[in-house]
């Protein structure tokens, strides 16, 4: 367990960049997969224009 805490304080931001990275790809997917023309979808993904 020591050599775990060690490991994540040494990589820590490496660690941070993976999560960003990581984080930033969902949201891409999700922005993609709300603004797809398919009627198919749930209300949840659909757009309302104000």
């Amino acid at each position: 367990m020591h050599s775990l805490v060690h490991w994540l304080v040494d990589n820590g931001g490496v660690l941070a960049i993976l999560v960003t990275a990581g984080v930033a790809v969902l949201l891409v997917c999700c922005l993609e997969c709300s603004n797809c023309s398919c009627r198919e979808k749930d209300d949840i993904f659909k757009h309302h224009e104000v």
